[in-house]
């Protein structure tokens, strides 16, 4: 249990938004009465602070203070706040505190005491008292993403580091920074990541998706972010509360957007929480029971209904406890949470982690209560699984028996496989080219596949450049299917430059450093004289598709049509009232003379080309050769 002292949480507060503290007046609120102290053994409170004006007016704080069962609590007079309840654990040392709260109360400070109800005249426990602010919801707190947007999957430990200072940040666990260890901290942090703006802009970049940055206070392995031990903290060595959201706002400044990775799955085995339970917090707290794995289960018609629990409540590892989301002080503590962030930081949207294997009731619950305050906002689950049904059950789909699933999209592992395949197996029936066609024709089973987050590697991945095995014209043919296709489009940070690297040792061969991010580094590839004429080529390439897609409205907001493959050539056209662009693929070795009447319901109309790569234009003929193993994009004139 590690003590911190409390100060006023109006000061905390001040702390963690980087903005002035409301000013207090005495109708707002009553100072800590004079016999009463702040007490320095309070350790947490969760939230620690709320905002004013969600639908559902209550809120529940978690008190963790030493012996906190010895004490009445009570909330002195404040207009709008009505103090519902408090109840205590059986652990001791947990109070929930239960408020309800008007949408017409005035932001300020309100005053919680705590009144010794312990006679022994052996022991002496004062009184003591602790503040907690309320602030207003911030109007048009962050602009929507959409299909027009391009997301920029950033590893932080692996990215930049643009603060030295925070290196070997303390910590409980102290883990220095050792960049030669793939599994130690290598120092990237969110001031490295604020220095790049420019050069994501540039890029073509529009959204930033990064791993947890929360604090992970693990003994080893905390530079991945998924064990988190404070969820209201930002990780020391990444930088601070303040820092995060100075970054949200420069990022707003150029027209960029922030989601953050979200974890209601588990938690680290440092956490507070997990340390100091509450019962009912945790399943199998008192014994590690491992996952099965099996999200298919939740879906299953033929189930076992233990092998379906299993999926639920196992935990992933040891080192990462399961919550128990069916418990209702979990369920509010998590709802709390994600509210708590999205207005704190002014976020755009959720990639949720591990989206099976919380309890499906809950998750549900989340995205419904989420969306009804934040309707525009974006949330995509993780649901690494193999077949385009599994993967469209868990979200809001056209599907009989699932109309209650709430998830508006996932991370399309399904698309994923299909445009890998395109770019590493030959061409046939099924294979290849055909693969892509096969899996897009299963969109029918979505209520808007336009929200899923489409992606070719990621950070549990191995690298799209060496899934096909360095054949630069297989890279373009999967980057453009990427940028021209349905969805919210992520790249993986560094796929710009060619990197590389697999899963076939370890998850830790795809997180390689960026080169440049370092001041000591031999070649800064954030420059183009320091990058080499292919890196240079994969960047404008990037570049150029990238920034088409924000501009081009046949693309992020077109109908599509697709055509099967058919010797060797696929293609599909997006098409949008008179905007159009026809994608046209090859596999085949030898150039390919293609017949464009079969491309004449869409074609219809138009009398030239222009290929969005070149920009060169010419007549649409019968007859377009196309290059072998090519990938090329039209924009259709009249």
């Amino acid at each position: 249990m590690k003590s911190l002292f409390i100060i006023p949480l109006a000061a905390i507060a001040a702390i963690f938004t980087s903005v002035p503290v409301i000013s207090q007046t005495p109708s707002q609120t009553l100072p800590l009465q004079s016999k009463v102290q702040p007490r320095k053994d309070i350790y947490q409170i969760a939230p620690p602070s709320w905002y004013i004006g969600f639908k559902d007016t209550t809120l529940e704080i978690i008190l963790h203070a030493e012996n906190i069962d010895l004490f009445n609590l009570s909330l002195q007079p404040y207009e709008g706040v009505e103090f519902l309840s408090v109840n205590k654990s059986a652990n001791r040392h947990i109070a929930y505190l239960n408020l309800k709260i008007s949408p017409k109360t005035k932001p300020g400070i309100i005053t919680f005491l705590a009144t010794s109800i312990d006679k022994n005249p052996n022991r002496y426990i004062k009184d003591f008292g602790f503040n907690y602010e309320l602030k207003s919801r911030t109007a048009n707190l962050f602009v929507p993403i959409t299909p027009a947007d391009v997301t920029y999957l950033i590893f932080p430990d692996r990215f930049c580091n643009g603060d030295k200072t925070n290196d070997n940040a303390m910590m409980q666990f102290n883990e220095p920074v050792d960049r030669a260890a793939l599994k130690k901290r290598h120092g990237g942090d969110l001031a490295g990541i604020k220095s790049k703006i420019h050069y994501l802009k540039d890029l073509g970049v529009t959204t930033l998706w990064l791993n947890p940055v929360q604090e992970n206070d693990q003994a080893e392995e905390s530079f991945h972010g998924y064990a988190v031990t404070d969820h209201y903290k930002i990780d020391p060595r990444f930088g601070s509360n303040a820092e995060y959201i100075s970054l949200n706002q420069e990022m707003k400044k150029h027209g960029l957007k922030m989601v953050m990775d979200i974890i209601p799955n588990h938690t680290g085995n440092n956490h507070w929480m997990y340390n100091n339970y509450d019962t009912g917090w945790f399943n199998y707290r008192d014994s590690f029971i491992q996952t099965n794995f099996r999200a298919t289960t939740v879906m299953d018609p033929y189930a076992s209904i233990q092998e379906k629990n299993l999926n639920f409540d196992g935990a992933f590892v040891k080192t990462m406890p399961d919550y128990n989301q069916k418990n209702t002080h979990i369920a509010k503590y998590l709802d709390q949470l994600y509210l708590w962030w999205i207005e704190t930081a002014g976020l755009s949207g959720y990639r949720i982690d591990t989206y099976p294997y919380p309890d499906q009731n809950y998750m549900n619950h989340l995205c419904e209560m989420i969306l009804s305050e934040y309707p525009k906002f974006t949330i995509y689950g993780e649901t690494w699984v193999q077949t385009s049904a599994v993967q469209a059950a868990f979200t809001k789909n056209n599907i009989k028996g699932f109309e209650k699933n709430q998830l508006p999209g996932v991370t399309d592992f399904v698309l994923c496989w299909a445009m890998q395949e395109t770019a590493t197996k030959p061409f046939g029936w099924v294979e290849g080219l055909n693969k892509l066609y096969l899996t897009l024709i299963d969109d029918y089973l979505y209520q808007d596949p336009n929200k899923n987050c489409t992606f070719l590697d990621n950070h549990d991945l191995s690298r799209i450049f060496s899934v096909v095995n360095e054949d630069f014209n297989a890279w373009k043919r999967s980057q453009m299917m990427l940028l021209t296709l349905r969805g919210l489009p992520c790249i993986y940070y560094g796929t710009e430059i060619l990197m590389t690297g697999t899963t076939k040792e370890s998850d830790a061969y795809v997180r390689f450093d960026f080169p440049g991010g370092w001041t000591a580094d031999e070649k800064n590839k954030f420059k183009p004289e320091d990058r080499n004429v292919k890196e240079n080529e994969a960047f404008n390439f990037i570049k150029t598709l990238a920034k088409y897609r924000q501009t081009q409205k046949a693309i992020a907001e077109g109908k599509m049509t697709q055509f099967t493959g058919i010797n060797g050539i696929y293609a599909y056209s997006r098409h949008l009232e008179n905007d159009a662009v026809l994608c046209i693929y090859s596999q085949n070795k030898e150039k390919t003379d293609v017949n464009m009447n079969r491309f004449a319901e869409v074609t219809k109309g138009y009398t030239k080309l222009k290929n969005v790569l070149t920009g060169e234009i010419s007549a649409l003929e019968t007859i377009l050769s196309i290059e072998g193993e090519s990938s090329n994009i039209y924009e259709l004139i009249k």
